[in-house]
């Protein structure tokens, strides 16, 4: 297994465990400093992120993601590309395209999610 393919593939189990809202195994996936930066800019810690999930508040219903690319420097993975969303966020349903940028980086020997921002993308 290339080093890609075994971060394509990490993405599908995060991707795969937000849409089933498995927060034991999002909790392994994501570093204890977790940032994640929605498109709103509002910033999330890990334990606010899987607290959102796991109370229901935050339901991501499907995320497909295309253009994405791979980069490596060191230890560090960073995806680039373009998310599409549907997510039902406090009671309302939304349909959700960000670019985005996701960083993985070497933990103790794992790679763990340690950042994520997304930027809305203007519909036309």
């Amino acid at each position: 297994m290339t080093r890609e393919s075994e971060i394509m593939a990490l993405e599908q189990r995060r991707r795969s465990a937000m849409t089933s809202a498995d927060v034991t195994t999002l909790s392994g996936l994501f570093a204890n400093e977790l940032a994640w930066i929605h498109a709103t800019a509002r910033l999330d810690t890990k334990d606010g992120l899987l607290g959102s999930i796991a109370s229901g508040k935050t339901k991501y219903l499907s995320i497909e993601c295309s253009e994405e690319t791979v980069r490596f420097y060191g230890e560090i993975a960073i995806v680039s590309g373009l998310a599409n969303i549907n997510a039902e966020i406090a009671g309302e349903q939304r349909a959700i395209q960000n670019r985005f940028t996701i960083v993985w980086a070497r933990v103790d020997g794992e790679w763990k999610v340690v950042n994520w921002q997304s930027t809305g993308v203007r519909k036309p």
